[in-house]
């Protein structure tokens, strides 16, 4: 259309001390030659009073377009963007006038499409970016992130309560909003697959909303996730039960079922000695970076040392049976 222009979509960023700054989605116009990087429109994202959390958005936002999904027929994006206090929001930047169900919808409204019921104490802070794809069983869109408080990765509070997470979109491609109280995806309307090892508690998207795995014993969250051949690997970070406050936590790499929730990192190989009851992969010491996959092998850097006495894990991965679509729009796996 004559009207369209090249859009940034991007987070407010981390304004985690002063309410009202990052709270937002902000769209920076691209071919304003006057004013280059000119903010063209900043969509405010609801900051809870009830959780004694200071909302900003330090995360990418997941932004699908054309390009990137196969299939659609809208002009312009659907964008998911996760915040700090646990919230998934989703916009409408395309040229849908509704939502396929005879309501009318307009350009940049937005609803949150889930919360994991953050607060202060529970520490599920949603510091990463999210990943997302279409599931080959459900033939639904997914996202998955994971909580845990990144300035203060050490910190073994008994409240601690972190989630690795996998929300479905059952609208998309439409826009829809899914924000009333009655209809809010929260955890309640999630199947908790934290023991499950079977897949008998797999979601089934016409009750359920999604999946949520617990972790214990602070454990925690370091990067975005990662979705490569059915799975969703997670970089966990678990505290040192030292006295020494200085010494490093264990690292570990969860792989989840991207449709069920299934934890099935047995197959990255199994844990002996004092980690060999985890359900998580054990690779080594410090905090790891996001996960990179390539070739049927997953990667990643770690701040301290892997098993294999370096700063880089290598594991084997698995076969591919899903399309994956990165957070760069321009990415399509």
């Amino acid at each position: 259309m004559d009207d369209d222009i090249y859009v940034a979509a991007m987070g407010g960023g981390f304004g985690a001390q002063y309410s009202g700054f990052g709270s937002n989605l902000t769209i920076v116009n691209l071919e304003d030659t006057t004013y280059p990087g000119r903010v063209h429109k900043v969509i405010p994202i609801e900051d809870l009073a009830t959780n004694n959390i200071v909302n900003s958005t330090p995360g990418s936002a997941v932004v699908i377009t054309p390009d990137t999904a196969r299939g659609v027929s809208f002009k312009g994006a659907i964008i998911y963007l996760n915040d700090l206090e646990g919230k998934i929001t989703k916009f409408n930047l395309t040229n849908m006038s509704d939502d396929g169900k005879g309501n009318a919808i307009a350009l940049y409204d937005n609803t949150t499409l889930f919360t994991a019921g953050s607060t202060s104490t529970n520490g599920r802070y949603m510091y990463h970016s999210m990943d997302a794809t279409i599931g080959q069983s459900t033939n639904t869109l997914w996202l998955y992130t994971g909580t845990g408080d990144y300035e203060r990765i050490a910190d073994t509070s008994s409240g601690n309560d972190n989630l690795l997470l996998g929300i479905a979109d059952p609208n998309y491609p439409a826009y829809r909003e899914v924000n009333i109280p009655t209809q809010a995806y929260d955890l309640t309307k999630c199947q908790n697959t934290t023991n499950d090892s079977s897949g008998a508690k797999c979601p089934q998207l016409t009750g359920d909303k999604g999946w949520y795995i617990q972790l214990k014993n602070s454990k925690k969250v370091t990067a975005e996730p990662t979705v490569s051949s059915g799975l969703v690997y997670f970089p966990i970070y678990k505290p040192s039960s030292s006295v020494n406050k200085c010494s490093l936590g264990d690292a570990f790499i969860c792989a989840v079922d991207d449709e069920c929730g299934t934890n099935i990192s047995s197959k990255l190989g199994k844990n002996t000695g004092a980690t060999k009851n985890e359900k998580c992969k054990y690779v080594g010491q410090g905090v790891l970076s996001r996960i990179v996959t390539f070739a049927g092998k997953i990667f990643a850097n770690i701040a301290g040392q892997s098993i294999d006495k370096t700063d880089l894990v290598t594991l084997q991965g698995a076969t591919s049976d899903v399309t994956t679509y990165r957070s760069s729009w321009r990415n399509n796996y």
